[in-house]
């Protein structure tokens, strides 16, 4: 009953610490300082596993046995690291794994990383200030008192103070009749504080909504401003209507070309919404196969292509300006197309997503970190803690993908986060959330949630992972290779002799031995398999153990078996009473040895390790003597 099983949970958890939480337009640059003319009237230019259980457990070594903090490292490089698993996400939020090749491809575009971004506590004080200056433009009863305010305050101004100040001012000097005073108008547009202001609003308008950009075309309206500055207020206008217009044809576009055609015609009207979206539906129309649809482009022909280099460079300059929601549907679309992101740009969307992660939704949060580890993106601590509060605050809206994408993203990320004897309190709320709701989780979702929560040593109670092996078991079919022998190391880590006794291990053991017979599980997943069966003193069928073991050691692998793999199945197998590697095993284990000696990639613990298990296992540890040398 998964109630009791969220009962049981809770109760483990209880002793756990947990932490409270604390559209804008594409426009060209303003003219150069000048004077300006105002009313007709001339203005002045102003400046993250105990001992093995099988029954040749006295004579074995567990290369994995030195305390939770190492076996979180180590086994994050043996069934990750040498595979460099990623994961795709559906655009429900699901994962599904895939192996990441080409780091290098296309020359990455955009611009060097910004510099001097505040930080979250600068910016926080950044946000009251302009509301207080809000608030004291607001009580000006005169356009002097307003320019008093611009001079005294105007290094705090963001782009709503300031086209609130010229509004403001622009109502002041008009009558009750609607006429602009003429003769203050005057001095007030021979004041150097005013030429100022002008310039502050002109930089400011592409972070300004509709409601700012109404204003400042009425505001330069009234002043009666030079023509320059009143056309260009009012094409601002215009390009938003377009914009919405443009993203309705965006949504609704059904293939690349028609959405990069857009992109050639119309990128002037391009703002940061249209950038995202229309990138976000690139991604979704190249890598999901559609009903009656064919994908609309292949990959490399697209990144080449010059319009979507347009569009790219659109995304890196905007980036600064866009909501959380902007952001993760960026970085999505970045991940789903396996696109070469810069660093530059990638840093310029983490700092975006730490500005904006106070306000922002579960969904947004999750896919955000989700995509910045697919992408290899070392977060920063300022990101880490930005998600984390506000994940702490919204943590009953995570639904079930929005669980797995964010405990998956962390479990990537343990060599970045704090050092701790115990998981973080967002991890915990994640894992809370994801009993509290596991009826929703499919066995995919599950065999992952599984995964990460041994990667990041946060078990949970022992019926929660009872009905977690119950229903993957239930349902291999909806598992992928990598999910099958995910779940399987995973309850190596987690689970109990009693777990891997039961029939549900049974079946899934099974279940991975025929398809690593037809080679649909990988080298570093068969392995694993291996190591969890001596983990939990569990021997599995002789037929499958072969299957495994012939699937990692294949005559027809060009490249030598991962260093951590080859020593997690040597000593899966010197646990097992009924199996040895046979002739031909031996030789390729040692040919697969010899490989990595000579290539540098074989160390001292995997040595130790090798040594301490090869005789159980069948191998002559004489033939093991060169690694001596």
């Amino acid at each position: 009953d998964i109630m009791h099983a969220a009962a049981a949970h809770a109760a483990a958890r209880a002793s756990l610490a947990t932490a409270t939480t604390t559209t804008a337009v594409s426009s060209s640059s303003p003219p150069t300082r000048g004077p300006v003319a105002v009313g007709g009237f001339a203005t002045r230019g102003a400046p993250r596993v105990g001992t093995p259980r099988g029954s040749r457990a006295s004579r074995a070594w567990d290369p994995l046995s030195h305390g939770a903090s190492r076996a979180r490292g180590a086994v994050s490089r043996a069934i990750d690291g040498s595979s460099a698993m990623r994961r795709d996400v559906d655009d429900d939020g699901e994962t599904r794994a895939r192996s990441r090749e080409g780091e290098d491809g296309l020359e990455s575009v955009g611009r060097r990383r910004r510099e001097g971004e505040p930080r979250a506590g600068e910016m926080n004080v950044r946000r009251r200030r302009a509301r207080e200056i809000q608030d004291e433009i607001g009580a000006c009863e005169s356009a002097w008192e307003v320019l008093d305010v611009v001079a005294r305050d105007g290094e705090g101004f963001n782009a709503v103070n300031s086209v609130t100040a010229m509004y403001r001012i622009s109502r002041l000097l008009t009558s009750r009749a609607g006429r602009l005073r003429r003769s203050e108008a005057k001095h007030i547009a021979a004041d150097s504080r005013f030429a100022t202001l002008l310039e502050m609003v002109e930089g400011g308008v592409q972070q300004l909504d509709k409601v700012g950009l109404e204003h400042r075309r009425w505001a330069y309206h009234k002043l009666a401003l030079p023509s320059e500055y009143r056309m260009r207020a009012a094409l601002s206008i215009r390009l938003l209507d377009r914009a919405k217009d443009l993203q309705g044809d965006l949504m609704d576009a059904a293939d690349v070309e028609f959405i990069l055609t857009m992109v050639e015609e119309q990128e002037e009207v391009f703002n940061k919404v249209n950038a995202s979206t229309a990138l976000h539906r690139v991604a979704r129309l190249t890598t999901q196969t559609i009903p009656g649809k064919t994908k609309s482009a292949d990959r490399n022909a697209l990144f080449g292509d010059a319009r979507f280099q347009t569009l790219m460079n659109m995304v890196d300059r905007m980036a600064c300006e866009m909501s959380m929601q902007g952001v993760s549907n960026a970085l999505w679309a970045l991940a789903r197309l396996d696109y070469p992101t810069s660093p530059a740009m990638l840093e310029s969307l983490a700092a975006r997503a730490s500005s904006q992660a106070s306000t922002a939704e579960a969904k947004n949060l999750s896919t955000t970190l989700w995509a910045l580890a697919v992408l290899g993106h070392k977060p920063r601590s300022k990101l880490l803690k930005a998600v984390a509060d506000r994940s702490l605050v919204v943590a009953k809206d995570f639904r079930s993908p929005d669980v797995v994408n964010m405990l998956w993203a962390y479990a990537r990320w343990t060599r970045y986060l704090p050092p701790s004897d115990k998981p973080t309190p967002v991890v915990v709320a994640m894992l809370d959330q994801a009993v509290s709701t596991m009826s929703t989780f499919s066995p995919y979702q599950l065999a992952n949630l599984s995964w990460s929560l041994a990667i990041l040593d946060c078990p949970p109670a022992p019926r929660v992972l009872e009905y977690i092996l119950n229903t993957v078991a239930n349902e291999t079919g909806k598992l992928d290779g990598t999910a099958l022998t995910h779940v399987l190391w995973a309850f190596g880590v987690m689970g109990s002799p009693t777990l891997g006794a039961s029939a549900d291990f049974a079946k899934l053991l099974r279940e991975a031995g025929r398809r690593a017979e037809a080679g649909k599980v990988g080298r570093t997943g068969a392995a694993g398999v291996l190591w969890a069966c001596g983990r939990l003193g569990v021997e599995p069928d002789s037929k499958d153990t072969a299957r495994l073991v012939n699937r990692i050691y294949s005559k027809d692998s060009a490249k030598p078996v991962d260093p951590q793999a080859l020593v997690h199945s040597v000593w899966g197998v010197s646990t097992f009473e009924r199996y040895n590697f046979d002739a031909s095993v031996k030789e390729l284990v040692i040919k697969n040895i010899s490989a990595l000696k000579s290539a540098g990639s074989i160390g001292p613990v995997h040595v130790k390790a090798l040594r301490d298990s090869a005789a159980d296992a069948g191998i002559d540890l004489q033939k093991l003597d060169f690694l001596s040398e």
